[in-house]
């Protein structure tokens, strides 16, 4: 029980950091970085964010589940807003659901929506490192640089009981 408190708590701290995030106390309240003046998150390395609607609440972390609606480009710098090739959205209809920092998505996922607020909508550049690399995965191609637009809809706290 104990190893598993502490590999829960070693996972949480490795996202936390990996936003930027102290983590003092686990009391304490989330801090993800912030913006530039242009508006850019940098997240991780090949990995930047732009929030383009703000949310509420507390932020994601690891563990919890976040539904959310996307769509999916090849990042394109000669196209409008770097959107080249659209390749998937989910349509607005019924969100996406995973946990974060489970490998249930990819890694820039993982990273990105890690520390999005409820109704927040982001932009999330993916180099292909933190994406499908150099395999891809069609109809994305290999080494494709991605552009996600992501809304959080929900986020669950994986530690709190079922509800029946």
């Amino acid at each position: 029980m104990k190893l598993n408190t502490l590999l829960a708590t070693f996972i949480a701290t490795g996202i936390l950091a990996a936003c930027g995030q102290a983590t003092q106390d686990a009391a304490e309240p989330v801090v993800c970085p912030g913006a530039d003046e242009s508006g850019v998150i940098q997240i991780a390395p090949g990995l930047t964010g732009k929030i383009t609607n703000k949310g509420y609440g507390r932020a994601a972390v690891a563990g919890d589940h976040a539904d959310v609606h996307t769509t999916l480009w090849l990042h394109d710098d000669n196209a409008p807003g770097g959107r080249g090739t659209e390749i998937w959205s989910s349509g607005g209809v019924e969100p996406f659901q995973f946990m974060l920092d489970s490998g249930q998505v990819i890694k820039g996922w993982d990273l990105g929506v890690a520390c999005m607020q409820v109704g927040e909508t982001r932009e999330l550049k993916i180099a292909p490192e933190l994406g499908y690399g150099a395999r891809g995965k069609p109809p994305v191609p290999p080494n494709a640089t991605l552009l996600f637009e992501i809304e959080l809809v929900k986020l669950t706290d994986s530690n709190l009981p079922a509800e029946e």
